[in-house]
């Protein structure tokens, strides 16, 4: 049994936990607020992302920010507090690329290397391993860590240098994004023509138009069942603001991503930030001078 690390035990590293341990891994994982949940699928807590590091040599995070990632690498109990040699961290956060490289200089200059990865898809889609995984990076050290990998997804994509791979994921994220956007503009136009919203999501959702984002939450939308999180409303929002940084750095007019963020915005400033993505509708709704389902 191979020991492996995993730092972030949220809607992505339970279901990665589950995945680990039944494909005969043992899992040390590590995150700032209690585990019982993790333990209780037979994870094994560390005291700090450095003792992680000190006990396994592939390492996958899973966190929120730019400052946690910070603390996990940098930190003052990070895992380049010591020896890297040997380790490889993969990074599988939607983070700004600046970050990435900069905590990869903490770990190479340890002897280690840091992946760039992320997770393209839904809780759901990462326990039943069809999730899209994309690394980028140092080669050789993804064909190390691939026989872990390939554990956790059966869609595992290696996109070059490190960066590409999470290029790569801000092209998903805007699909995402304005597909979510799309399908509360769609259900709002609907139910301003007096369509039932129910039969309406029932017509389109095997139609030319739909997609995994249609499917996934246009009865959420329409019935307001926006308190158990998938990913919130925040978390994408904050994605979606570094692809427009991305499109402003690479002169690349962006007007659909445009429209669309504000939306997401107002949500927010709603106090949706927190809820399911799903709450997008309550601005497309309020805009649109319909009842915000729930209320």
């Amino acid at each position: 049994m191979s020991k492996v690390g995993l730092i972030g035990l949220g809607n992505m590293g339970l279901p990665m936990t589950r995945n680990l341990i039944a494909h005969g891994h043992e899992v040390l994982g590590y995150r700032r607020s209690a585990g019982e949940d993790f333990i209780a699928l037979g994870g094994k807590m560390a005291d700090s992302p450095r003792d992680v590091a000190e006990q396994a040599d592939i390492i996958l995070c899973c966190i929120p920010s730019d400052d946690a990632l910070a603390e996990v690498i940098s930190g003052a109990e990070g895992i380049a507090g010591g020896d890297c040699t040997g380790k490889i961290v993969v990074e599988l956060s939607t983070l700004s690329e600046a970050a990435k490289a900069r905590e990869a200089a903490m770990v190479e200059a340890k002897g280690g290397v840091l992946l760039d990865g992320a997770i393209s898809g839904l809780p759901p889609m990462v326990a039943a391993r069809s999730a899209t995984f994309l690394l980028s990076g140092d080669e050789a050290a993804f064909e190390t860590a691939r026989p872990v990998l390939e554990t956790l997804t059966e869609n595992l994509f290696y996109m070059g240098g490190f960066g590409a791979a999470m290029k790569a994921k801000l092209c998903a994220n805007l699909l995402v994004g304005i597909n979510l956007a799309a399908t509360a503009e769609t259900l709002a136009f609907g139910a301003k023509m007096g369509l039932d919203q129910a039969r309406l999501i029932e017509a389109l959702r095997g139609g030319a138009g739909t997609s995994l984002q249609f499917q996934a939450r246009a009865g959420r939308m329409a019935s307001g069942d926006w308190d158990k999180v998938l990913g919130s409303t925040a978390m994408l929002a904050k994605d979606l603001h570094l692809i427009e940084t991305a499109g402003a750095d690479a002169d690349c007019p962006m007007p659909v991503l445009s429209s669309a963020v504000p939306l997401y915005d107002r949500a927010i400033a709603a106090g949706y930030g927190d809820t399911d993505v799903a709450s997008l509708y309550a601005a497309v709704a309020s805009a649109a001078g319909l009842p915000v389902p729930g209320k």
